[in-house]
């Protein structure tokens, strides 16, 4: 019988070897944390993103990103709990605070692979003008 403890322990293990993958900006390693039914949903655009449902699409998209030399992924937290795990992240575009965005993945893991990942983001609020 699998305990909480172990599927956990198991969810961390994956997603410590996904983050380590994109920040090493290694597409074979990524995509063999990835399940073949991964269902990813992008930050953007707002307000709902973009899905990107199996593996190769999900691949496909997280490559674009780590195929631009000019940027950097850095993990600064990972909680897990089951087969859940939520990633805060900074993904910079350039050497200041005001060109990055902060984020959060939301994570669930099935049989040692990533199957679903939704990404918020950190962006500036539009005000709108008040009606007259």
């Amino acid at each position: 019988m699998t305990t909480s403890a172990q599927i956990t322990k198991e969810t961390a293990e994956t997603i410590a070897r996904f983050n380590d993958a994109f920040q090493r900006r290694d597409r074979a390693a990524l995509a063999a944390v990835v399940h073949e039914d991964c269902l990813m949903v992008s930050a953007q655009p707002a307000p709902d993103g973009t899905a990107y449902m199996g593996k190769d699409a999900c691949v496909a998209f997280w490559a674009e990103l780590m195929d631009d030399a000019s940027t950097t992924f850095e993990v600064q937290h990972v909680f897990t709990a089951g087969d859940w795990a939520a990633v805060r992240w900074r993904y910079r575009f350039g050497p200041t605070d005001a060109e990055s965005v902060l984020g959060v993945n939301v994570s669930r893991v099935s049989g040692g692979r990533v199957i679903e990942q939704l990404g918020y983001t950190k962006t500036p609020l539009q005000v709108l003008p008040l009606p007259e």
